[in-house]
């Protein structure tokens, strides 16, 4: 084994003892970011996620930003926090920490908040609607939060741009695509209002077909150069898998290994369901409304965040175990047979046996035995059976 494995991100939460949802609000980005306390074995993101409230003394413990490649620290400023010296000192010993690697997001949950010393150059996540002891107005700031930290922490994965090019006055370009696949028969309405919802309220680049191909260029070559460096947003109707161009999407955006989510929207059916819409994650549009497509980004963010995170952690785990006669592959999703494509050009081009790692948790015993069956020099493992190798 080599150096110390260090993560790809981690997320500190900063708040006020006296912040009576502070906890909960730390909670929650807990379940969001690392995995849900409630479900320990459901797949998560594994990010580390850091609190920093006060244990003992005036002010938090300090924040070592050494132990992952990228930090993003979230101060949850409402009143207690901005009046409070000891806190404002303690931000400051923060603030020297940007760089390029490390952010700073503070959350505005009072009015006062943006009048925070030192933090004026900086974009506020304005996350304040009145009382959050109201559950309403609980529950605008925690998915308030969760959107726009989502979004923040797949630009730091990205290496987006550095510090010095972020102007707080505007909405910043993103560098997450979102292409909305979907059949013109029944899908267009929705997808359309759905482009829509992202344009008037988020920091999202989207790929629309009906008005990003210009007239004259070659459809099926713009297609397949905007999915490759984006998220598929699946809207799954009862057309879309009779439809050549959308499982033409689907499959070019498997095999560039994209972020793929689907939405459920049919009505009646469908004669013959698309067999590669599976292994990725789902939601079902509930109303073509902006609670829905919130919840439709959140997913989609998620995953792309997955895809960034989990294919940096994995690839640093091929560098810490070295085995003479084997080739690494790493995937950020569940294994399936879809990836047999890329595993087979892979032996063969290396002669090797194949280790293909994927996130935890491991897949049961009923989807591994048919991935076993088909060859026995291939092996799918999580990192955590890594030393069993040895």
């Amino acid at each position: 084994m080599n150096n110390r494995l260090k993560y790809p991100l981690s997320l500190f939460v900063v708040w006020h003892p006296q912040f009576e949802q502070g906890k909960t609000m730390a909670d929650n980005l807990y379940d969001i970011f690392c995995r849900d306390v409630e479900q320990p074995l459901a797949r998560g993101l594994g990010i580390p996620v850091y609190y920093r409230s006060i244990s003992d003394g005036d002010a938090p413990i300090p924040i070592d930003v050494d132990n992952a490649t990228r930090n993003a620290i979230v101060l949850l400023i409402d009143l207690e926090y901005f009046i409070d010296p000891h806190f404002e000192k303690y931000t400051q010993s923060l603030l020297e920490l940007v760089d390029d690697n490390t952010r700073i997001y503070p959350i505005a949950l009072c009015e006062e908040a943006f009048g925070f010393e030192g933090l004026n150059k900086y974009q506020f996540i304005r996350a304040y609607q009145g009382d959050l002891a109201e559950p309403a107005n609980f529950d605008f700031s925690m998915k308030k939060i969760e959107t726009e930290l989502l979004n923040d922490c797949a630009r730091l994965l990205i290496n987006f741009q550095p510090t010095w090019e972020d102007k707080p006055q505007n909405k910043l370009t993103s560098p997450v695509k979102l292409f909305l696949s979907h059949a013109k028969l029944d899908g267009l309405t929705v997808t359309s209002e759905f482009k829509k919802f992202i344009d008037a309220k988020l920091k999202l680049n989207t790929f629309f077909d009906a008005v990003d191909i210009a007239d004259g260029y070659d459809f099926e070559q713009q297609i397949e150069e905007n999915i490759k460096d984006a998220a598929l947003v699946v809207f799954h109707s009862d057309a879309y898998s009779s439809r050549e161009w959308c499982r033409i999407e689907v499959v070019v955006a498997k095999r560039n290994e994209c972020s793929i989510v689907v939405v459920h929207d049919l009505k009646r059916g469908e004669k013959r369901a698309f067999p590669y819409l599976g292994n990725t994650p789902t939601i079902t549009l509930q109303e073509a409304d902006e609670e829905s497509f919130t919840e439709i980004i959140n997913l989609t963010l998620y995953q792309v965040i997955n895809n960034l995170f989990q294919r940096e952690l994995l690839g640093s785990f091929h560098r810490q175990f070295d085995i003479p006669g084997v080739e690494f592959i790493s995937i950020t999703s569940p294994p399936e047979l879809f990836n047999y494509i890329d595993i087979y050009k892979k032996k063969q081009e290396t002669g090797k046996s194949i280790i293909v790692l994927y996130p935890e948790p491991p897949l049961g015993a009923e989807e591994l035995k048919v991935l076993n069956e088909i060859d026995k020099q291939i092996k799918f493992i999580t990192p955590v059976y890594l030393p069993t190798l040895f």
